[in-house]
């Protein structure tokens, strides 16, 4: 794909098959290198001309192509004019590859004569971040390693010779939770009741982050997991590969005031503070996407007396070419488009298997950030 100017057209003839070319469509008619007789009855050689009919009426457009490496003077303008007037056409335009003088932009603001030149597109014009997009992919997953439940107290019903369990089973994703019953104190009444519950539910104030034990140690590994994610950094230079990290997640529910308390195997659990660790896997790999791929050319056409300008471009699986108007000053602002090198981050649900760490030595994580907002605090641990 080319959209480089030179590597388009490279001589005169060029020139004018490129500006022929980018004039053709459904409905008009395109020929090169005509020569027409006007009223004067002298010929008139003319390197592009397009006609078109609507109805009884037909439309007649003259196209100069200035293939040149000086500005076009105000004399080629002049030439222009007296072969609309002599062949009564209904439009003249001119196409140069190097600017006009400015004597010869006045004459044709004046005589209604379009002049354009053709151009490279530069990188603003592609729209940021520019032809080429280039940023980082990377996919976060997180697992539960370890879960320490410090100091677990479990109640017990004053005179009760019932066996108790300290211990507690997890089970995380089960949809289907079975009801138990458990003998409680009723606080105002003083006496024994009965209530309903499912295993590990919680029963204390932090019911309102999950509704067991299993969806708050969840909650909390998210937390661990975002204190990965919020950082932007790159991993090994950006090179495309999986790494895991462990960052530990305390839980000191007795020292914030109120201990977690839990129903398990029927008993009340009390939990003072949990530490849990917490792994994230990321998997890094970079997107790149050049727009002109698909494209056999993409340049630039500047209108020289009404400040706008158009893309032109032509796809490889079509016939015709794309004009299209590039963004002026009063087009919207792109205040948060893409920048390249920046990282695009992806947190999937769920957990992945926790073997996955299994046998894989720990080291300090001494990456630097990258385009961010954010710096890295501390140092997390990369397994």
């Amino acid at each position: 794909m080319s959209t480089n100017l030179k590597d388009v057209v490279s001589d005169w003839g060029g020139f004018e098959e490129f500006v022929k070319e980018i004039h053709e469509g459904e409905g008009v008619i395109v020929e090169r290198d005509v020569t027409l007789t006007g009223l004067s009855g002298a010929p008139r050689q003319i390197d592009v001309h397009v006609t078109h009919s609507k109805g009884p009426y037909k439309y007649s457009t003259l196209i100069e192509c200035k293939h040149w490496k000086n500005k076009v003077k105000r004399q080629q303008v002049e030439n222009m004019y007296a072969s609309m007037e002599d062949l009564g056409a209904s439009k003249g335009v001119i196409f140069t590859t190097s600017g006009y003088q400015s004597g010869a932009e006045i004459y044709a603001k004046a005589k209604n004569i379009d002049i354009y030149v053709v151009r490279d597109l530069n990188p603003e014009e592609w729209g940021k971040p520019g032809r080429a997009i280039e940023f980082y992919i990377q996919i976060s997953s997180k697992s539960i390693l370890s879960i320490d439940c410090q100091n677990t107290m479990v109640s017990k019903v004053v005179g009760s010779d019932e066996e108790h369990h300290p211990e507690l089973s997890l089970n995380f994703g089960v949809k289907d939770k079975t009801l138990q019953e458990i003998e409680s104190l009723n606080q105002e009444t003083g006496e024994l009741e009965i209530i309903s519950a499912v295993e590990n539910q919680v029963v204390s104030s932090h019911k309102e982050k999950g509704a067991t034990l299993e969806e708050y140690l969840e909650v909390a590994s998210s937390h661990g997991q975002k204190s990965i994610n919020e950082k932007s950094f790159l991993i090994n230079g950006g090179a495309d590969c999986t790494r895991y990290f462990q960052v530990n997640v305390e839980m000191p529910f007795k020292d914030k005031g109120e201990m977690l308390m839990v129903i398990s195997k029927g008993q009340l659990v009390y939990i003072p503070k949990i530490v849990m660790a917490v792994g994230v896997k990321i998997h890094q790999f970079k997107f790149a996407y050049d727009r002109g791929s698909n494209l056999l050319y993409a340049l630039a056409i500047e209108d020289c007396i009404g400040s706008k300008a158009f893309a032109v471009s032509k796809r490889k699986d079509r016939e015709t070419t794309n004009w299209l108007p590039l963004s002026g000053a009063g087009s919207p602002k792109q205040n948060d488009s893409l920048v390249n090198g920046s990282i695009m981050k992806v947190t999937t649900s769920g957990f992945f298997d926790p073997s996955e760490v299994e046998g894989l030595k720990e080291v300090v994580f001494k990456e630097k950030p990258i385009k961010s907002e954010h710096n890295l605090n501390g140092t997390p641990t990369s397994i």
